[in-house]
């Protein structure tokens, strides 16, 4: 598997300079990929969460014999969080290296313009760890593998409309990702001929504000739609203002961080994630992710962003399985638009040849009276 260390990717890059027989990121022992994300800087933790659940299916597949008598390997190139250099690292990945292509870049390194440097060129990225929109428009060459926050959003609104809950309030980024969750929201109540949500950016450091405001509204549901720490942050705000609305916090948020830093203050919060609960080991998917990452990363730090990379690294790998000894970029994409149903493990996920978003499943959790999760 390939190190972060500084002098294994310099090796890492000298191989991929001087690798012979190269075509599409192809030699007869090797099929290369291609990631940037942020292992420097502020973001390093959530890079190297994501790197290391790709590493850690990459790892239990080549173990067990790779595909075809090749080994799959994952070349990743540090941008820091910066998305100047995650657009840089994107063009060496297909004009310099030729990668096959490119897997599970977090979400501050899959920017608008690396996502249209991607589809211009026609390289595959399979499983950007991102809810955006733009990383699952039909037609282009990027396959998420679970629910947009769209879909998310609507989720949620179905659940409690159906439990008679007509009033929304969100509470989301002051920013355009805000907005646009917001608006996604607005679609969802509309669709229910519901009335429209109370739309309340959060500014940093504006928790107490916003949960005055939040209370005020006499929403039945605040959607908190905020990264962590931010989020639990305002729900005890939330909490300390006294509403008596259902708080509902996105998959912006970790599940897991937000009901440890709630503790038993956070006692029926609701909590939505896209992919399976950590915990639910009854799930193959789940189990088997739990035992190759605490190999990988050298200790039980499980994460929905890390599950999600080696969700992705397992979709690809069977859709490289479906197109046989002879893989192609274009063979590749024909194997994920035809995944109509895929069960990976408890977890399915669907493709067609306008569908790219994977899954529309999302799992609501609830923080109990112990501060626990339940689900």
């Amino acid at each position: 598997m390939i190190s972060p260390a500084p002098r294994v990717a310099l090796a890492l890059l000298l191989f991929l300079s001087t690798a012979p027989s190269w075509s599409q990121g192809i030699t007869a022992r090797t099929i290369v990929l291609g990631q940037s994300a942020p292992l420097s800087g502020p973001y390093r933790a959530e890079g190297e969460e994501v790197r290391n659940g790709a590493l850690a299916y990459l790892r239990r597949l080549n173990d067990a014999g790779g595909l075809y008598g090749r080994r799959i390997e994952l070349a990743t190139l540090d941008d820091a969080g910066d998305p100047e250099r995650a657009l840089a690292n994107t063009r060496r990945f297909i004009e310099e290296f030729d990668v096959f292509a490119l897997l599970a870049y977090p979400e501050r390194s899959a920017t608008p313009e690396v996502l249209d440097l991607v589809s211009a060129s026609r390289t595959l990225m399979v499983a950007p760890v991102s809810g955006a929109s733009r990383a699952r428009r039909p037609g282009r060459s990027v396959f998420a593998v679970r629910a947009g926050y769209a879909q998310e959003l609507d989720g949620i609104v179905a659940y409690y409309a159906g439990l008679g809950l007509r009033r929304m309030a969100i509470l989301r980024p002051a920013n355009a990702a805000g907005a646009s969750r917001a608006a996604a929201v607005r679609a969802a109540l509309a669709k229910r001929e519901l009335p429209p949500p109370k739309d309340l950016a959060v500014t940093a450091g504006g928790s107490a504000a916003a949960a005055r405001e939040g209370k005020a509204v006499g929403a039945d549901v605040l959607i908190v739609a905020l990264p962590p720490p931010s989020a639990a942050e305002l729900v005890r705000a939330l909490r300390q203002a006294g509403t008596g609305a259902q708080i509902v916090v996105t998959s912006a948020a970790d599940a897991a961080a937000v009901a440890q830093a709630l503790g038993v203050t956070g006692a029926g919060v609701s909590l939505s994630q896209v992919v399976p609960p950590l915990d639910r080991i009854s799930l193959p998917l789940v189990s088997e992710y739990r035992a190759a990452y605490e190999a990988e990363a050298g200790a039980p730090m499980f994460s929905p962003a890390s599950l999600e990379s080696y969700l992705g690294a397992k979709v690809l790998a069977e859709a490289l399985r479906r197109v046989g000894p002879e893989p192609g970029r274009d063979k590749l994409r024909l194997a994920l638009e035809a995944m109509a149903v895929h069960d990976t493990g408890g977890h399915l996920v669907h493709y067609s040849r306008t569908a790219r978003h994977g899954s529309d499943r999302i799992y609501l959790l609830a923080i109990g009276r112990d501060g626990g999760l339940l689900h």
